[in-house]
Formats: structure tokens, C-alpha cells, sequence
């Protein structure tokens, strides 16, 4: 009968131990927010901002030459910001100047890393980054496009400022034209 007891459970110890869930270790991500802004060019550079943190949220605003102008509001999976993340590290971001710039008239680019307490900023035209910032650039605008993302109606507020572009000239400026005196 003890015998029988002990064999009952065995079973019912290893059907409860051998549970087929697989537990997921989440990846500890150093960054938890990054904003990355373009703000045109000569030319028909789109001119936008977007943020992900690590709730996964995404906020988007499409300004000019975007396929979204307007607010919007989307999320990611943990994947995606795991590999945000992994891309940052492999360009050892903290290592960045925080301003690069000999040309004007390419792609101008802003970013925030936000990490622990701190917070990287770098400002650039897109040439004038290291190759490897510039693939990466190259990714983000690329994987932007692919965010799920619903229109809002409320206006969503970025610490960039190269989106904002310069304020327009309320007043037309009359210049006359010079005299010259023959005296």
C-alpha cells in the first residue's frame, strides 16, 4: 500500500514538475527610451519624430515628405526594442560625439539615448556620421516604417528640435535701394 502511495506521487510530482511552459528570460536593456528626429533637407528628406520606450510604446509625428503626417501613437514587441537596443550597444553609443557636422545640405538627424540617469545626445547631418551610425540611422528609418502606429488627435510633445524647422516670416522686408552722393 506505502509502496503504491510512493508511486502515485512520483507521477503526480514529475506531471506537475514537467511542465512544458518554457519561462522566458527578458533581456536587461541598459536604454529605455530613445527619440530620433529628421529634420529635412534640400531637397524632399522626410521631416519627422518618433520615440520607443521600454513600456514598448511608440509615439510618431510625420511633419513633411512622410507617408504619416500627423501624431500618432503605436506600440512594439520586446523583440524589437531588445534589438534597438543590441544595435545601440554594438555602435557603443556612450563612446558618440554628440555633434558631427562638415556638410548642410544632406539629411539632418537628432537623437536622445536615454540610460540609466543619463541622456546622449547627438546631432548630425547623416554623412557626417561614422559608417556604422549611419547603417543604423539607416535601420531606424527603415524600421519606423513598419511600426503599427493609430492616429491621435492629441498633440504629442518630443525634446528634439530640428523637426520644429524655423518659424515662418510673419512680415514681407522691404530693402531700398542705397543713394549715392557725389559730394
Amino acid at each position: 500500500m506505502t509502496t503504491r502511495i510512493i508511486i502515485l506521487l512520483i507521477i503526480i510530482a514529475s506531471t506537475f514538475s514537467c511542465n512544458d511552459k518554457k519561462v522566458k528570460l527578458q533581456r536587461q536593456n541598459e536604454i529605455h527610451k530613445i527619440v530620433f528626429a529628421t529634420g529635412g533637407c534640400y531637397g524632399q528628406c522626410p521631416i519627422q519624430v518618433f520615440s520607443i520606450d521600454s513600456s514598448l510604446t511608440v509615439k510618431y509625428q510625420g511633419i513633411k515628405y512622410t507617408g504619416n503626417n500627423g501624431f500618432y501613437i503605436g506600440s512594439i514587441d520586446r523583440t524589437l526594442f531588445d534589438t534597438i537596443n543590441i544595435k545601440f550597444e554594438n555602435i557603443n553609443y556612450k563612446q558618440l560625439d554628440t555633434t558631427y557636422s562638415s556638410t548642410l545640405d544632406d539629411l539632418s538627424t537628432e537623437l536622445f539615448i536615454y540610460y540609466g540617469d543619463k541622456i546622449k545626445r547627438i546631432t548630425s547631418p547623416l554623412s557626417d556620421l561614422p559608417d556604422t551610425v549611419q547603417v543604423l540611422y539607416n535601420w531606424l528609418l527603415t524600421t519606423q516604417k513598419k511600426f503599427v502606429l493609430s492616429k491621435t488627435n492629441d498633440s504629442l510633445k518630443f525634446e528634439t528640435k530640428i523637426e520644429k524647422g524655423l518659424p515662418p516670416i510673419m512680415e514681407t522686408i522691404n530693402f531700398t535701394t542705397p543713394t549715392i552722393d557725389n559730394d
